[in-house]
């Protein structure tokens, strides 16, 4: 019998080639840690180093504007902020109201204390309103920043003095006392060359000048007894019906009528002179004829006869010499005291 061959051995081998990789580099030697490192080492660098920046002051580019005006400026009083403004002594927007006179008084270039303007004007330079200026008018001058000098029958407008804070003085130093003074808003204006009067009437324009230092009282008495004069008649003929003296204060009501009556007229029509217009207004209303159809009627009248009469028992008119012959709707006629003289004879 045959003997087997032994099978032969073949020694096993690894497969493919065998690579040894190379040896790393140190993390130090990193290319991508390279340029971290050296912005570490500046930052240290730079906190190491204790180096202060002197100081400079930064300084605006050259300007042409000065830095305080040098024209067209007005000098105020540091009381005007100081004092004035704090303490609420502007009431609303009365501070331009205030400024508005003051720049073209005190605080021009040539200061003067006092100007003469009329209310259109003071309105311009505010731009304001006629209700809102007369309401900044009333409360300035209640305070003592101002004071407002009207001339009877002047239509030139009237004289504005302007005061420092510290200049005020108290309000009813120069105030005329309560009893003959008509305390409204109606009469913050100017008075005309007229005065309204019962029955018609007029008054010549008085001439006054202003002194030089410009005092503060302002002819306040004479103004009283011309407004006692203008409405002479109408307190005379409510004494004789009450029997009680009329004092201007109490009129505040009737003027508020008659300058309502005169708005609604005038709103329709143009108006040269407001007293005159006024007074053929309620003529109007009241005999539904004008003055010259009036004055002719009355010219044509029959004489009243010669024997003596008491008019104030008159029925038809109660001795005031007229009456509404047809009711109120038809006017007022002149009263010939018919009913009186057949209840006579």
């Amino acid at each position: 019998m045959a003997e087997k061959r032994e099978k032969r051995k073949v020694p096993k081998r690894s497969a493919g080639l065998v690579i040894t990789p190379p040896t790393p580099r140190p993390v130090e030697d990193n290319p991508s840690l390279q340029l971290f490192r050296e912005a570490k080492d500046a930052q240290s660098a730079a906190a190491a180093t204790t180096h202060h920046p002197p100081t400079t002051t930064h300084q605006l580019p050259p300007t042409s504007h000065p830095v305080a005006a040098e024209r067209d400026f007005s000098r105020v009083p540091n009381s005007v902020a100081r004092v004035a403004i704090p303490s609420g002594l502007y009431k609303g927007e009365s501070k331009k109201t205030y400024d508005a006179i003051f720049h073209r008084t005190r605080g021009a270039i040539i200061p003067r204390r006092s100007i003469r303007a009329t209310l259109a004007e003071v309105m311009d330079w505010a731009g304001v309103s006629h209700n809102t200026l007369k309401a900044h008018l009333k409360h300035l001058s209640r305070v003592g920043l101002l004071k407002v000098h009207y001339v009877r029958g002047d239509n030139t407008g009237a004289d504005y003095e302007v005061f420092f804070p510290e200049e005020r003085t108290p309000p009813t130093t120069h105030h005329p006392p309560s009893d003959q003074t008509p305390p409204t808003s109606q009469n913050m204006g100017p008075p005309t060359s007229q005065n309204l009067v019962v029955g018609g009437g007029s008054q010549v324009a008085e001439e006054s000048t202003v002194s030089e230092n410009l005092k503060t009282s302002f002819k306040t008495n004479t103004e009283r007894s011309d407004d006692d004069e203008a409405f002479a008649r109408l307190r005379l003929a409510m004494k004789e019906a009450t029997g009680r003296e009329v004092t201007l204060s109490t009129l505040v009501e009737l003027d508020e009528l008659l300058a309502i009556e005169f708005k609604i007229a005038a709103s329709r029509t143009t108006v040269s002179s407001a007293p005159a217009f006024l007074a053929e207004h309620l003529r109007r209303r009241l005999f539904k004829k004008d003055k010259r159809q009036i004055e002719r009627e009355a010219a044509e009248a029959q004489p009243a006869p010669s024997a003596a009469v008491d008019n104030t028992k008159c029925p038809d008119c109660g001795g005031s010499g007229y009456f509404y012959p047809e009711g109120y709707d038809k006017g007022v006629a002149r009263c010939d005291h018919k009913k009186l003289q057949a209840g006579g004879t």
